[in-house]
């Protein structure tokens, strides 16, 4: 009885530490250490917004964070006006910037991590203007056109040859060419669809007074979660699983 009690003893005492060590690898993928990162973003009606509650919210950001939650990964957004943090996404390391337009320009500066939603944006007039007609794009390099300072369609309108304060007044933030388009300091501004009708939905002001004219085809695309160029590839790698795995669940709503 002694000799089998302790070779019973044995068996078990090896199970238990082979169970020991099987847990302990798990507990290590589990609690894997990525490098500090950024997450950040600016509000953008409907993409980003802050709710009653004061939480980031939003066509985009509700994908971003899932996307994020998936991966148990510790992290918060944090708001700037577009151009300091698309400047921070293109200077430093680990830094997850949405919503990114993917455009031709800048297929190199970031890694793309995720699509969110389609937009697409055209050239807004005053009503009262009537006689401001575009009907391309080099019929708009007649006007002044105030566009967003770090946005796409600036860099393709400098691309195409408009020249700062000749025909494009370059702003910080979309509040401030849509005023300087009411009070007739510039003819034209750029606009998402999706971004006039959150003008329209909140009620603002200056809804009624402006409409389409024309719109900019080559900037109908895809807005992304992207990362700075030397961003960790294997963070990038299990981020786009994730989103890989949500993407039935998605409301693509934006897309529509």
């Amino acid at each position: 009885m002694t000799v089998l009690f302790k070779r019973t003893l044995l068996i078990l005492l090896v199970f238990m530490n082979e169970c020991i060590a099987e847990n302990d690898g798990k507990q290590t993928k589990i609690k894997q250490r990525f490098p500090d990162i950024q997450v950040i973003s600016e509000i953008y009606p409907p993409y980003q917004v802050i709710n009653e509650k004061g939480e980031l919210q939003g066509w985009a950001a509700d994908k971003v964070k899932s996307i994020f939650n998936r991966l148990s990964i510790d992290y918060n957004v944090k708001l700037y006006p577009w151009a300091r943090a698309y400047q921070l996404a293109l200077t430093e390391p680990n830094v997850f910037i949405f919503s990114l337009l993917r455009t031709e320009e800048r297929e190199h500066l970031f890694r793309w991590v995720a699509p969110l939603c389609l937009i697409e944006f055209a050239f807004y007039r005053l009503k009262k203007r009537p006689g401001i007609q575009v009907d391309s794009i080099e019929d708009a390099k007649k006007y002044l056109i105030a566009a967003k300072k770090g946005q796409a369609s600036t860099e393709y309108f400098l691309r195409l040859g408009f020249e700062p304060e000749k025909n494009l007044s370059v702003s910080y933030n979309n509040d401030n060419f849509i005023k300087m388009l009411a009070f007739g300091r510039v003819d034209l501004i750029v606009l998402s669809s999706r971004n006039f009708q959150s003008l329209i939905d909140t009620k603002s002001p200056y809804a009624d007074k402006i409409e389409p004219v024309f719109p900019i085809n080559y900037l109908t695309r895809n807005l992304y979660l992207a990362s700075s160029i030397n961003t960790s590839p294997e963070l990038i790698k299990k981020l786009h699983n994730a989103y890989e795995e949500l993407a039935q669940q998605f409301d693509n709503a934006c897309n529509k």
